[in-house]
């Protein structure tokens, strides 16, 4: 009985109609929360788990700490356009009895 009440009231219940500055302002708020097509690239959102990031972040490690071992013994070895070295390996190592140094060429120090 009280559905019927109700369903009778709402049945000749208009909703009012929606003010101008209301439909401005619900514009505005759809404009600012959706960019057009070429910025959305820059605000865009991936979800990872956070299992998976780690799991990249320890191959990433695993990987700069392979190669970073390999950077190490290739910046012994003499590299670039004056043939110059720059790293040495200072086994044996004895002082110039002057003190003088000198810069050689990878050719003169072999």
């Amino acid at each position: 009985m009280e559905d019927d009440k109700l369903r009778a009231i709402l049945r000749a219940w208009e909703a009012p109609e929606p003010n101008r500055e209301m439909d401005a302002r619900v514009r505005a708020a759809w404009r600012v929360s959706h960019p057009p097509g070429w910025k959305r690239i820059w605000t865009a959102r991936v979800s990872v788990p956070v299992p998976v990031l780690a799991a990249l972040l320890l191959i990433a490690a695993l990987v700069l700490v392979r190669f970073g071992v390999a950077r190490r013994s290739a910046a012994e070895t003499p590299s670039g356009p004056g043939g110059y070295v720059t790293q040495l390996n200072a086994t044996g190592f004895q002082p110039v009895p002057n003190g003088e140094a000198r810069v050689i060429t990878v050719k003169e120090a072999r």
